[in-house]
């Protein structure tokens, strides 16, 4: 097959040596803008939207990652919009895109797949075998040299031990993902290097993508992310706190710093020869020095965020994630989201129910990962400051 051939999500995956990037969703977008299914236009500020076109006869029939991506632009058009920008379609809203995600990514590896292009990755019933083929030779070997001559057995486990020393320099950390063929490999090398620079500029995977190394990385979970809101039917970027609420700029950092800063100072006393005054002298400045300098601005950014608020906003992401414990051996999933509060600007994440089970046993209460959904309107009671949820109510419900 050409390469002008390929489409979007597998040029994505052959330049992302195997794996599939949230770009490949943004390509193949313009693949279908350029097919005619979806109509894009660029607003004032710069902001590139899509709406799907009506179906006509006349169009050819698309692709697995096509449709999904079709799927994906008209889930992201609910709730009285009819237009989706382009990075509204990657990760952001939580567990919807990573559902959605998996199978996308399914779709472009076996497309890949069936071109020759990429090859299953390792499969653990194979990599039993051929260990234990590896460990057998190297125990047939090292018995035939014990039994010639100790001094060979000397050479034999230097030489094994050198081995392992260099394979383990030369390691690479392990996928589960495929692996590209000869031929892949020479497609995406006919890629990087093509001479029509507009379409390697498309294809060109960015530094740094959103989502690229995980569901976390495209949460608000340790820091702050922007995350698209279509809330009152016009679409903008919240900037949305983390889950975590910041433990440094707290009254109770004091208590830590003065011990260490009087600490410091005895260390300074007893080091170098000062008089006692000085050195008496020399510890409430430095405790001064170090919370004016780090801790001050800290608390103040602490203090503006509001201790506690009531408003009636929209849920624009929504996750959950695991923690386990061992006595007795139970799995708690905490269930979390991010509620916009339109006046503001801002949206904060809180963790509004969780749900414990014994290990290997039925979760007990499975319709709790689908209480809120991106895009119900609730209504919040809650203490921003301390990530603190009070009560939170839907108001209206986007289709389940």
């Amino acid at each position: 097959m050409n390469d002008k051939e390929l489409s979007a999500a597998v040029v994505n995956l052959i330049l992302g040596d195997g794996q599939v990037t949230p770009k490949a969703v943004q390509t193949t977008a313009v693949e279908l803008i350029r097919a005619g299914r979806l109509v894009s236009e660029r607003k004032a500020d710069g902001t590139l939207t899509v709406r799907c076109t009506p179906e006509r006869g006349d169009m050819p029939p698309l692709s697995a990652p096509q449709e999904l991506v079709m799927e994906r632009v008209r889930h992201r058009c609910r709730g009285g919009v009819d237009r989706v920008p382009m990075d509204a379609l990657g990760p952001g809203d939580g567990a919807e895109y990573w559902t959605w995600w998996q199978s996308f990514e399914q779709s472009v590896c076996d497309e890949a797949l069936a071109l020759g292009l990429t090859q299953p990755g390792r499969v653990k019933s194979r990599i039993l075998i051929v260990w234990g083929s590896a460990a057998g030779a190297w125990l047939g070997f090292m018995l035939a040299c014990f039994a010639l001559d100790r001094r060979v057995f000397a050479v034999a486990v230097n030489l094994t031990i050198a081995c392992l020393v260099v394979a383990m320099l030369r390691s690479r950390p392990r996928r589960s993902g495929p692996w590209l063929t000869a031929a892949g490999r020479r497609a995406a090398r006919r890629w990087r290097n093509n001479p029509d620079a507009s379409a390697a500029a498309e294809h060109r995977l960015p530094a740094r993508q959103v989502g690229a190394t995980g569901p976390e990385s495209a949460l608000p979970v340790r820091g702050p992310l922007r995350i698209w809101s279509s809330y009152k039917n016009a679409w903008h970027v919240v900037d949305t706190a983390p889950l975590d609420a910041p433990r440094w700029g707290r009254v109770w950092n004091v208590v830590l710093i003065a011990p260490v800063a009087c600490a410091v100072t005895i260390v300074l006393a007893l080091a170098v020869p000062l008089p006692f005054g000085v050195a008496l002298g020399a510890s409430p400045v430095l405790v001064g020095a170090l919370l004016s300098a780090f801790w001050l601005p800290a608390h103040r950014r602490f203090r503006a965020v509001p201790a506690e608020m009531t408003f009636r906003g929209a849920v624009i992401s929504v996750w959950n994630y695991r923690t386990h414990y061992d006595d007795p051996p139970t799995i708690v999933t905490h269930y979390c989201c991010s509620v916009e509060h339109l006046a503001s600007g801002k949206a904060w994440s809180f963790e509004v129910n969780q749900s414990s089970r014994l290990m290997f046993s039925p979760d007990p209460n499975p319709s709790l990962k689908d209480q809120f959904r991106v895009g119900d309107v609730v209504d919040v009671h809650c203490s921003p400051r301390r990530r603190k949820m009070h009560r939170i109510s839907v108001v209206e419900a986007v289709p389940r």
